[in-house]
């Protein structure tokens, strides 16, 4: 914080000012905002992680639109828990701009990973085309994540062919494999590689 404001400002205040200057290190903002905090608090670091997530106006954007906006604004640690940290921020953002049709916000949470790893499957030259995750991979993948319901097939299918079609590049260099492998965990996948399958 130092060199943008005064030694106690309150989290609403640093998050605006960390908005506001474009100059800042990207790698350096992504660790800041990730940080943990005391378990007895204060929770300086999660509120200022908030604060800066509830800057970005998600209303009118698709959830892999307003993903991919989100992850040029800093560049994402490479510790899963940080990350975990940071999604989990983004998906309250994302559900209070957005609550139809998600059942609760960790239906976004875990549709965000979804949609992560599916971009790293389609555009990693590591996995052959025919291990590639297919749309109906994607559909089966998002099965049971949004309560009791469903989510509209209609708009995985739209996820699906806009990812294919443009891959959300983030900021830096290996961000990727960890949110896949984090990802993985979250969906109950292990640790395990493409969709493949139709």
């Amino acid at each position: 914080r130092a060199g943008i404001l005064a030694e106690g400002a309150a989290p609403v205040e640093v998050a605006a000012a960390l908005r506001a200057t474009a100059a800042i290190d990207k790698a350096a903002l992504g660790e800041f905002l990730s940080l943990p905090d005391p378990k007895e608090g204060p929770h300086f670091h999660k509120e200022t992680l908030d604060a800066f997530v509830s800057g970005f106006d998600f209303a009118a954007y698709r959830i892999d639109e307003a993903l991919r906006i989100f992850l040029q604004a800093f560049r994402l640690p490479g510790e899963a828990q940080k990350i975990d940290r940071v999604m989990e921020a983004f998906a309250g953002a994302y559900y209070h701009a957005n609550p139809d049709p998600f059942y609760h916000q960790d239906a976004c949470y875990v549709l965000a990973f979804s949609i992560i790893m599916l971009n790293t499957d389609l555009h990693s030259t590591k996995i052959a085309a025919e291990n590639k995750m297919t749309l109906p991979s994607f559909w089966r993948q998002a099965e049971g994540i949004n309560g009791s319901t469903d989510l509209p097939q209609e708009m995985l299918t739209t996820i699906y062919h806009a990812i294919k079609g443009d891959e959300i590049r983030m900021l830096g260099g290996g961000e990727e494999a960890s949110l896949s492998r984090a990802g993985w965990r979250h969906l109950g996948g292990g640790e395990g590689g493409g969709g493949g399958g139709g």
